[in-house]
């Protein structure tokens, strides 16, 4: 139980007014949810401005209210605000400056081993792998979902209790200066680096600058942390010369020179891949329930973090066996009729797209193989060329059926065109089609077809796979997982 007087103790130049020795529990910024005794943070976000939810976070007996001082000295002036608000008032310059600073004095209550996890692909599922691989030895406390910003992270930390021996981070970024913030915030013991690649150039113009802005990561390290970084990846000499003397480096991928190194990598059809790992001058035998390379890189980075946490190589690897794909991240789901529907629906980049078609490629063997590839956002000056040459890509890869879906369905059809693929095999929709997309999908494919959905988390493609799963075929037959 904290009181008031701890969080103006962390916040300079914040002004309470009423009682400093307050109780409450924890922090809440959803006004819907919140307890009483919880204290209702009010931010200003793109599409919601928490400060008009104070009436009901205080119906709902919050301990206090954290408001802005811009706001209450506009309001104050037009409601006589010191009289409708009863609660305990926290008046500070900036309401997310106050969370952030207060998650970082809670997490200095406990002193969890910090693993931070940034890159343009395979944050996600290289989380939730560490975590995998950390659970039969550690109490973890991982990011859930998507707070991976500015207001996740803090409210991530705010979950911290004296039981988590470890803390398993994702930290993005959509500008520059984004990751800073977060290590600002909290400091990685264990600083991951998965890969540069063009996941939101458009945001940040070139893939240096993206380099740049994962950078920090490292810059950040505690004294003695170590940084895991992808030997394979075109930055790596780059971020190792971002390391000091007083940091440890242990490197993954195929490259030769990888202290972590894997070969002899092949794709068992749906059931997962293969390849042996060595370290040490020892080699070690790995399957991983999971289709595409992308996932070896991530497991070697799993793999290295478990390392670093002095779990034996063997029972990792024994434990991976039994890993599930986070959900819409190349899952695999069954159909009626034997049609396998390969689901990738929370991000996209050309990278990510090429992977996934590769990999569906390699396991499709005879099977009538059909890619849905939605949108790729946030791609910049580049997005036409982008799409263009995923379409071509398809083609080379000999699909029988491309579907584009979106603002850029026809790019990606001109560039499968231009390569040579057939125009009856190609075919596009624009966003308010996906009805069209299914009734194609389910009418015109053969028996035993393999399909991909693949699209940018704001295209929302998994509604497709959900539509199909729930309706029936025009023979009257459902179609379920």
């Amino acid at each position: 139980m904290f009181r008031l007087r701890d969080l103006v103790g962390v916040m300079p130049g914040a002004i309470l007014l009423g009682d400093l020795d307050a109780k409450f529990e924890n922090i809440s910024i959803d006004s819907r949810t919140i307890r009483e005794d919880e204290v209702f943070f009010a931010l200003r976000g793109e599409k919601y401005d928490g400060h008009q939810f104070i009436n009901e976070a205080i119906e709902k007996e919050a301990s206090a209210i954290v408001l802005e001082k811009s706001f209450y000295q506009s309001q104050k002036s037009l409601h006589n605000l010191d009289k409708e608000i009863i609660k305990p008032i926290l008046l500070v310059d900036n309401s997310l400056s106050a969370l952030q600073l207060w998650a970082h004095h809670y997490h200095s209550l406990f002193k969890p081993v910090n693993i931070c996890i940034t890159g343009s692909n395979g944050k996600t599922t290289t989380k939730e792998m560490i975590v995998h691989l950390l659970n039969s030895k550690y109490h973890v406390l991982k990011s859930k979902g998507n707070y991976n910003n500015e207001i996740g992270v803090p409210l991530t930390l705010l979950n911290l209790d004296s039981n988590h021996d470890i803390l398993v981070l994702e930290m993005a970024a959509r500008k520059l200066g984004e990751i800073k913030e977060l290590t600002n915030i909290v400091k990685p013991d264990i600083a991951i680096i998965t890969n540069v690649c063009e996941a939101h150039i458009g945001l940040f113009k070139s893939r240096d600058n993206i380099a740049r802005e994962k950078s920090e990561i490292i810059l950040s390290l505690q004294d003695n942390g170590t940084a895991i970084l992808n030997r394979d990846d075109s930055y790596f000499e780059y971020f190792k010369d971002c390391m000091t003397s007083h940091n440890y480096l242990l490197s993954y991928g195929f490259h030769p020179e990888a202290q972590l190194r894997a070969e002899n990598l092949w794709q068992e059809k749906e059931k997962g891949i293969h390849f042996d790992v060595l370290f040490k001058e020892k080699k070690y035998p790995i399957f991983l329930p999971l289709l595409g390379k992308f996932n070896a890189y991530n497991f070697l980075a799993a793999l290295a973090a478990g390392i670093k946490m002095h779990i034996p190589i063997d029972e990792m690897i024994n434990h991976i066996s039994n890993f599930k794909t986070p959900k819409m991240r190349m899952e695999y789901l069954f159909l009626d009729r034997g049609i396998k529907l390969v689901q990738d629906c929370y991000n996209s980049n050309p990278t990510a797209v090429t992977e996934a078609l590769k990999s569906i490629a390699d396991i499709s063997g005879d099977s009538f193989k059909v890619a849905v590839l939605g949108d790729m956002l946030e791609l910049g000056e580049q997005t036409n060329a982008y799409h263009r040459e995923i379409g071509k890509i398809t083609a080379n890869l000999s699909f029988d059926r491309l579907i584009g879906f979106g603002d850029y369905a026809e790019l990606i059809v001109q560039g499968a065109l231009k390569q040579g693929m057939d125009s009856e095999k190609v075919f596009s929709f624009g966003k308010a089609e996906k009805d069209k997309i299914l009734s194609m999908l389910k009418k015109e494919l053969p028996d035993n077809s393999i399909v991909l959905l693949k699209g940018s988390r704001g295209m929302q493609m998994e509604g497709i796979a959900r539509d199909w799963k729930k309706s029936k075929t025009n023979e009257g037959t459902s179609y379920n997982a």
